[in-house]
């Protein structure tokens, strides 16, 4: 993520003091967050560079806050940004692997067995079901509070990524449960009989109920801004 014009963006709507933007961004980063150790060199490189100004805001019960204010010399530069192709293209030539890093651990679910594997393509299944009622509760926010339309759009893809998450997750998770059938009698006996397969069908099923509770109950359209 394009960090420094996404800021030179966000003080483009108002100025904007360094923990708020810690807070805004703080999501979309790294998964160790955008910490203070990053956010402030960044804006004292956005301040030499000329692209912001910093403006000390004086409090008598509490220390001074700086406050960061777009110049039009960042204006440009964010403009240059956004209007040209930086940024726009994935480098990595799988660059869905490196993004979804259970994909690594699957790359080596031979080493697992056939009840681990379902174990893990079931919680990843719940996890997504858990991002999509999250997303949904914020698309449905923001579209009240008449956020623009592309910002909602951009939610969007997030939900139909975990989507996608889920059927192919249960794709997977019923593969895997047609392999523990009893026509497959070598791996049955390895993998342990009777109680074990009869637990693993009645978690696929109710993996299966739930996605379609899910799918059932989103279509009904929501009226987009």
């Amino acid at each position: 993520m394009a960090i420094k014009h996404a800021i030179l963006g966000f003080l483009l709507q108002g100025p904007a003091h360094g923990y708020r933007i810690k807070r805004i961004f703080a999501p979309f980063a790294s998964k160790g967050g955008l910490n203070d150790g990053q956010v402030y060199p960044l804006l004292t490189q956005l301040e030499r560079g000329k692209l912001v100004e910093k403006e000390t805001v004086r409090q008598r019960k509490s220390p001074n806050k700086n406050l960061y204010h777009i110049t039009g010399l960042g204006t440009q530069e964010f403009l240059h940004w956004l209007t040209g192709p930086e940024d726009e293209t994935d480098h990595l030539k799988y660059d869905f692997f490196a993004q979804y890093n259970f994909l690594i651990k699957c790359n080596f679910f031979e080493h697992l067995t056939r009840k681990q594997r379902i174990e893990k393509l079931n919680r990843q299944i719940a996890a997504a079901q858990e991002k999509i009622a999250e997303y949904e509760r914020i698309r449905d926010e923001m579209r009240k509070r008449k956020v623009d339309c592309h910002k909602v759009r951009i939610l969007e893809f997030g939900l139909k990524t975990q989507s996608l998450k889920i059927e192919w997750a249960s794709a997977w998770l019923e593969a895997e449960l047609r392999r523990g059938r009893p026509n497959n009698h070598k791996k049955a006996r390895i993998d342990s009989p009777g109680t074990q397969a009869s637990e693993e069908r009645a978690c696929v099923q109710r993996t299966a109920l739930s996605t379609r509770r899910r799918q059932i109950s989103r279509k009904t359209p929501a009226t987009e801004e």
